[in-house]
């Protein structure tokens, strides 16, 4: 087989594992590598995972993908990605993680989510027009919970972001926000001039915004190239760091709780 491709490379972060596939540009596959990842449950209807589980995961996934596909780094030309949605990380300054994520299926925030449930904004905020009940699952219920509940962590914390928006990071470097994620599961409305900040206050975490990215990148958007200091596993996957390789995102699966 020859190496010099071009390929490219998919990484899928599910539930329970980091899957990497790899195909050339026909859409053939050429090899498949999937690392498990624990899931805690510290008390009933919570549900967390450590992010630096997940780096390890696609770091062993890419390197098992490309071996076992006898390519070389180098021709691989692209990374594309999703992940699930809405799973809450927390970072600070230098982008590490302050606290273990809080995973899509987790209803911890219930108290925060029952503030909107008569709220009649609720409605207008819902992109489908309908009347919707308000999931404790949602990114603006977390993040009261977490204002709330641990205000030393939310006072730490530079970033809070969606779990693909992690990937995104750890990858090219960039800051952003996906548009399915948050336009889905945050309220984020484009149509309607962006972040309802009113909403948001009422909620309890009015400040959030000062933590969440400004970039709002659409599905498939290439955002960036492979950052200098993403690693063995990003090097891996897509060459040497800080070659060409674009990185796209792709939205999480298109289901209401994840994959």
């Amino acid at each position: 087989m020859t190496d010099n491709g071009p390929y490219v490379l998919g990484i899928d972060y599910g539930t329970e594992s980091c899957r990497v596939a790899i195909f050339d540009l026909a859409g053939r596959p050429l090899s498949f590598a999937a690392t498990p990842y624990p899931t805690n449950f510290p008390h009933p209807a919570w549900a967390e995972q450590d992010p630096e589980e997940w780096w390890k995961a696609v770091q062993a996934s890419a390197h098992r993908a490309i071996a076992n596909a006898g390519i070389s780094p180098s021709a691989i030309a692209g990374i594309s990605y999703d992940a699930t949605t809405f799973t809450m990380v927390t970072l600070d300054s230098k982008g590490e993680s302050i606290r273990p994520a809080i995973m899509w299926m987790d209803n911890r925030a219930t108290v925060q989510a029952a503030r909107a449930e008569n709220s009649d904004s609720v409605a207008r905020l819902m992109n489908n027009g309908g009347k919707g009940a308000a999931p404790a699952e949602y990114f603006p219920f977390k993040a009261a919970w977490l204002r709330e509940h641990e205000p030393e962590n939310y006072a730490r914390a530079a970033h809070i972001v969606d779990a693909p928006d992690w990937l995104t990071y750890k990858l090219t470097g960039e800051w952003t926000v996906n548009i399915h994620s948050h336009s889905l599961r945050s309220y984020y409305n484009r149509a309607q001039g962006g972040w309802p900040t009113d909403f948001y206050e009422t909620i309890g975490c009015g400040d959030v915004f000062d933590k969440v990215p400004d970039r709002v990148v659409n599905i498939g958007e290439q955002v960036g190239t492979l950052a200098t200091d993403s690693g063995s596993a990003a090097g891996s996957a897509a060459g040497d760091p800080g070659g060409p390789g674009a990185v796209r995102r792709r939205c999480g699966p298109d289901r209401s709780r994840g994959c």
